[in-house]
């Protein structure tokens, strides 16, 4: 039997506003930085996606940090460990660097951990906005890469990214970005990540009720909604150019003519095409494709640069502390496998694919699982 209170629990943790108290123990340093080439940029901030972490809120000296500055995370063994190119990790939507370590305080040993005693060089970044521009995020990865590069006196490093992350470094080693590739990556591995977006936010609209209750870090289709019988506006909680969540409306596709919506979600039809239903209003995923640049689109066209080698995982249980999530389609929940698998557009510059994997973990167990940890070594050594 359907229950709406088991729905709820699993949107808390898959959009939680938490922290791991003293998260900085998991990081021999952390540093605040800035990237200049996007000294003037502007991003906007809601209640619900601002920085939570003390930690991390102390160092920014702010819970809305500037759009140029980032956090960067050096593990222990950075600068000893057996593998001398040095691995950057990349988070996703709704987290920070702590995803890879203790991922919501829930007491799991994190990648970063396993990829340290498999002999790795480990860096992380924590972005701004854990759902800003991609293009801005494009640069702070760019950015790093040369900091990390000059304490390591490497020419190259590893990028591994999971979800959204996966499309901010794919950006800038498409030279999408501001700051052009600079030939300093050598394999760029990517769990989780909608290379072929996600239409996850229109197809799932009974969530949007459930993440606005909860308080949740995550974007809403709807711009306004019927609550305790008036019309409440949620317009800054919404994926729409006014949003305060630029980077979601970027990571868009259109995938109802490959896996069909599902009739039982709230306002159905209308949260994806657009219009007023019984409990909410939607500008559609079309209008949300426009505000997003249609940056997928622009991706496929572009390519990866050619010297470049590239890893892709995805993950294909959608079952979530036994609530189902996402299950229009083979998914993590979140992300359909189609999509993270789809490596056809980042090949067209002559970009070497190595490895494309498929493991039976959701969206948030790939940032855990052992099994992930020993995939991603085989790639970085072999």
């Amino acid at each position: 039997m359907y229950n709406l209170f088991d729905d709820f629990k699993a949107y808390q943790q898959f959009f939680p506003r938490t922290y791991v108290p003293n998260s900085c123990r998991f990081w021999e340093r952390t540093e605040l930085l800035a990237a200049s080439s996007i000294q003037a940029s502007e991003q906007p901030f809601c209640e619900v996606n601002e920085q939570v972490d003390p930690d991390f809120i102390e160092i920014f000296g702010t819970d809305r940090p500037l759009a140029s500055q980032y956090l960067l995370h050096r593990a222990p063994g950075w600068d000893s460990a057996l593998n001398k190119t040095p691995l950057l990790l990349v988070h996703g939507a709704a987290l920070d660097a702590n995803s890879y370590t203790d991922l919501f305080g829930m007491g799991h040993i994190g990648l970063q951990q396993h990829l340290i005693e498999l002999g790795h060089r480990v860096f992380s970044l924590t972005f701004p906005h854990s759902h800003g521009d991609n293009f801005n995020h494009a640069e702070l990865i760019a950015d790093a890469i040369q900091r990390i590069r000059n304490m390591c006196r490497v020419p190259e490093v590893d990028i591994v990214a999971h979800s959204k992350g996966g499309i901010a470094a794919r950006i800038y080693l498409s030279s999408l970005s501001h700051t052009p590739y600079r030939g300093d990556v050598r394999r760029f591995v990517t769990i989780g990540t909608p290379h072929l977006g996600t239409d996850w936010v229109f197809r799932n609209s009974t969530a949007a009720y459930l993440i606005y209750l909860a308080g949740g870090n995550g974007v809403m289709a709807w711009d306004s909604l019927v609550y305790f019988g008036g019309i409440m506006d949620i317009a800054p909680r919404a994926i729409y150019a006014d949003g305060c969540f630029p980077g979601q409306s970027q990571i868009l596709h259109d995938w109802e003519n490959v896996y069909p919506l599902d009739p039982t979600q709230t306002d159905w039809w209308t949260t994806y095409h657009g219009g007023m239903g019984f409990f909410s209003h939607s500008r559609g995923i079309n209008q949300a494709l426009h505000d997003g640049g249609a940056l997928i689109s622009r991706l496929e066209r572009k390519g990866l640069e050619p010297d470049i080698e590239l890893a892709v995982l995805a993950g294909d249980n959608h079952i979530y502390d036994l609530v189902a999530l996402d299950s229009s389609g083979p998914s993590d929940g979140i992300v359909f496998v189609d999509s993270a698998l789809n490596t056809d557009g980042m090949l067209t510059n002559g970009a070497q694919l190595i490895s494309k994997e498929i493991l039976p973990y959701n969206h948030l167990e790939i940032l855990w699982k052992r099994k992930v940890a020993d995939w991603i070594h085989l790639i970085i050594t072999g």
